[in-house]
């Protein structure tokens, strides 16, 4: 019987080429799309999963409240890991992680500057299952100044010797001797290390309770539970922190964060690396289903449309003793025949198309990705477009009356025709949502990008300064540059805004009626040139000056921001303390001026209270040029910078460039949404393309009727287009109120966000309309130049 159903399937899927063509097209594309959505999500959960351990590790963060300000980090006092183990036995192992941001390599007369390069223990390796290809995974880090680097670095550094045994110099300055080579970083890790270098013995912080520098991994073991690390951890806070958080009316408490949570669960402040989200997995997966929905909506479409041509092959199946169950075996067999012919050809497709996915969704998905797992996935898959798409046609066709059908009447139901024209409302439903969000996207990370950010970014370029040793060479470059007239001005940092290199620290502070209270506030050191150079004014009091000297040791400048949040009617002259220690002695400040706020960092983040200290030999020089001859004024640059500093690379990046940066990941999930927004309107016009041919099927007689009494052709297309307009408007009426009330839930989570306007909303529906409008004047039109003597002449 099976097999009989399937050959039947196969000669009406020949007899029938257009119309099975176009379901084939229209569940292909929805197969492929599920397939890559899925792999997508499927790769992003796969984050960390090749640590053996992993179920068992956990990060430790730390949530504080000063006075009423509140942060809460991924970060933790150094001293935690080591305390747990040794102390309180409450931990089978730690291992702390410091990220070390842009460092200068020098290998013998070579400089590299490198990313990617962390500060870490020798338990690195017991944690964690990176794979060492050389070396001792118990030794290699064990002891001060060792570095273990990764396969590609080898190769870059010494790409004609062993990197093992050798040395070089970090920042240019302290020697590093290489004891390990491991394999590069895999793209699914929340750890990306390319280099390793232990922790010394005198690594700034690592005796302090009031510092949180580090990420701090805990290892458990089987039986332990979180909840009882959690309890040992609140007493080692009252014994060691809690002593140093009373002194300024602060607390803390810190809680524990699974490894397989770090990727797609992390939203925490200064949590810079955090690229996963898993609002998006549920987007995508919601599209996945929606997508594979739409396509089997098409197929009910097309078969009812269709269904008219077959309604004799029915009356006479019908006639010649087949049953109801055996026509609606025939028609589910024809739909799974038909899924799984796309389905063959997705395969293909997909397996071509991942290489360009991972491309722009920036993956690492494997082109072998058939495994059992996906192979049950794949037979759900065409279960269900097979099923679900064909059991309505099914139902439908096999309830048709043997006698009526081969008398010639036809088989009509208005409840059919409404429920066709629900499905057509809700395809576009959905694909008008698409459009819009995505539309609404770009509009949002537009807005970003051209949002005024209180300081001129045009024509600035950072220049990094590593070492001490060139720090000090920093005023005479600074002349030089000076004397080139492309060049505006010169200033330098540490925090030059798009670099998130400011940091946090707690201070006591001068309140409006003067008590001193303790707070905690982002800082960041500048010379007296950086407000200049990046125009940002002075708006209240002065600048730093050079001519007075104590300005490094005494003065302070602070933000807007920082004179609304403390209440001040006159900041000038207001005290800070800034804590030296653990023992809460402080080095005293003075306002001397009020500069304009600012963006320092990503527009997601409200501008914070800011105090600026003055410092002199800063890592981060800032160079404004004029505009007029950028590229010879940049040479310029580069060949002044190499004749000051002789044994380092000339490297740079242009402001915007930074802020840019910081949107990627965003303008990337983007691009994988208007993709297959478009794709979901591709989809839903097959399904509307399908109503279009059953109508006109349906409105033959009456378009030959009308034609025959003087109808025009442009009438014709007006009237057969007009019923599906309507059913798009329909579709916008349901799509744009729930569009809004989702997308505006999104920018919530800025804090610079756009207005919802209109426009999104009108552009998406002109788009939209012009494409159900292409779509269905095909059909309208060839109904209209039909010769109405056939339609009319038809039973």
């Amino acid at each position: 019987m099976l097999r009989n159903y399937i050959t039947i399937a196969i000669r009406n899927i020949q007899n029938s080429p257009v119309y099975s063509t176009i379901n084939v097209i229209g569940l292909t594309i929805g197969i492929v799309s599920s397939l890559l959505l899925y792999l997508y999500i499927d790769f992003e959960k796969s984050y960390d999963s090749f640590h053996s351990n992993m179920e068992n590790i956990y990060r430790v963060t730390t949530k504080a409240n000063v006075q009423d300000t509140e942060f809460h980090v991924p970060l933790a006092p150094s001293l935690v890991g080591s305390t747990l183990k040794n102390e309180f036995g409450a931990v089978e192992n730690f291992v702390r992680v410091t990220s070390r941001g842009e460092m200068l390599i020098a290998v013998k007369e070579n400089y590299f500057y490198e990313n990617d390069i962390l500060q870490t223990d020798s338990s690195f390796f017991e944690v964690f299952d990176f794979e060492l290809l050389e070396g001792d995974r118990g030794t290699c880090l064990s002891e001060p100044n060792t570095m273990v680097i990764s396969e590609s670095l080898a190769n870059k550094w010494f790409p004609n010797a062993s990197a093992i045994g050798q040395s070089v110099k970090t920042d240019g300055e302290d020697t590093k001797l290489i004891t390990g080579i491991m394999a590069d970083p895999k793209i699914n890790s929340s750890i990306r290390a390319h280099g390793l270098i232990s922790y010394g013995m005198n690594s700034p912080g690592q005796d302090s309770w009031g510092n949180m520098n580090d990420q701090i991994f805990l290892l458990l073991s089987e039986e332990t539970e979180a909840n009882d690390v959690l309890t040992v951890m609140s007493q080692l806070y009252d014994k060691y922190m809690a002593p140093i958080y009373n002194q300024f009316s602060a607390s803390a408490e810190f809680s524990l964060q699974p490894l397989k949570e770090v990727h797609l669960y992390s939203n925490f402040d200064m949590d810079f690396g955090a690229e996963g989200d898993i609002s998006y997995l549920y987007i995508f997966s919601a599209i996945g289903f929606f997508m594979l929905l739409i396509a089997c909506i098409n197929y009910m479409n097309l078969a009812t449309a269709r269904s008219v041509s077959r309604s004799k092959e029915v009356g006479i199946r019908k006639a010649m003793g087949s049953y109801k169950t055996q026509l609606m075996g025939q028609f589910l067999t024809e739909s799974v025949v038909i899924a799984f012919i796309s389905l063959g050809i997705s395969l293909i497709l997909t397996f071509f198309l991942i290489p360009h996915f991972n491309e722009l969704a920036n993956l690492a998905i494997d082109q072998n990705f058939i495994n059992l797992k996906m192979l049950v996935i794949l037979f759900a898959v065409v279960l269900f477009v097979g099923l679900v798409g064909g059991s309505y046609p099914a139902f439908y066709l096999s309830r048709f009356k043997a006698a009526e059908v081969l008398k010639g009447k036809s088989q009509k139901s208005k409840g059919n025709e409404s429920l066709r024209k629900v499905l057509v409302v809700a395809q576009f439903a959905i694909s008008l949502g698409m459009v819009v969000s995505t539309w609404i996207v770009f509009d949002q990370l537009e807005f970003l990008r051209n949002k005024e950010l209180g300081f001129n970014r045009e024509q600035v370029v950072m220049v990094t300064l590593e070492g001490e040793k060139v720090r000090e060479k920093l005023d005479v470059l600074s002349q030089q540059l000076l004397q080139n007239p492309n060049v505006e001005s010169v200033g330098s940092g540490f925090g030059v805004p798009g670099t998130n290199s400011m940091s946090m620290s707690g201070i006591r502070v001068e309140s409006a009626d003067g008590l001193m209270i303790e707070k905690i506030f982002q800082n960041i050191t500048v010379d007296n040139q950086y407000f200049p150079t990046l125009e940002i004014p002075i708006v209240e009091g002065r600048n730093f000056l050079t001519e007075i000297g104590n300005d490094t040791a005494s003065a302070v400048i602070v933000n807007e921001e920082m004179v609304r949040e403390m209440g001040w009617i006159n900041p000038i002259g207001k005290k800070f303390g800034r804590f030296l220690n653990d023992d809460l002695d402080t080095q005293e400040y003075t306002v001397v001026g009020v500069v304009r706020d600012y963006h320092l960092i990503s527009l997601q983040e409200p501008i914070a209270p800011l105090v600026v200290y003055n410092g002199i030999n800063n890592g981060q020089m800032i160079v404004r040029m004029k505009a007029a001859n950028l590229t010879s004024t940049m040479s310029e640059v580069e060949e002044t910078f190499k004749s000051v500093v002789t044994n380092r690379p000339f490297e740079y990046a242009f402001l915007d460039q930074g802020f840019q940066q910081q949107y990627v990941a965003d303008e990337k999930r983007g691009e994988v949404f208007a993709i297959f927004s478009m794709l979901t309107i591709a989809i839903a016009c097959l399904g509307l393309f399908g109503l279009a041919s059953y109508t006109a099927e349906t409105k033959r007689k009456e378009i030959g009727i009308r034609k025959v009494v003087g109808a025009s052709v442009m009438t014709i297309i007006i009237m057969m287009s007009k019923d599906f307009l309507k059913l798009i408007i329909l579709s916008m009426i349901v799509a744009f109120p729930i569009a809004y009330y989702f997308m505006d839930q999104w920018l919530e989570d800025f804090a610079y966000a756009m207005e919802l306007s209109w426009t999104s909303f009108a552009l998406s529906a002109v788009f939209t309309l012009f494409i159900a409008f292409v779509t269905v004047l095909y059909h309208s039109l060839k109904s209209a130049v039909a010769n109405p003597s056939s339609a009319i002449r038809d039973n």
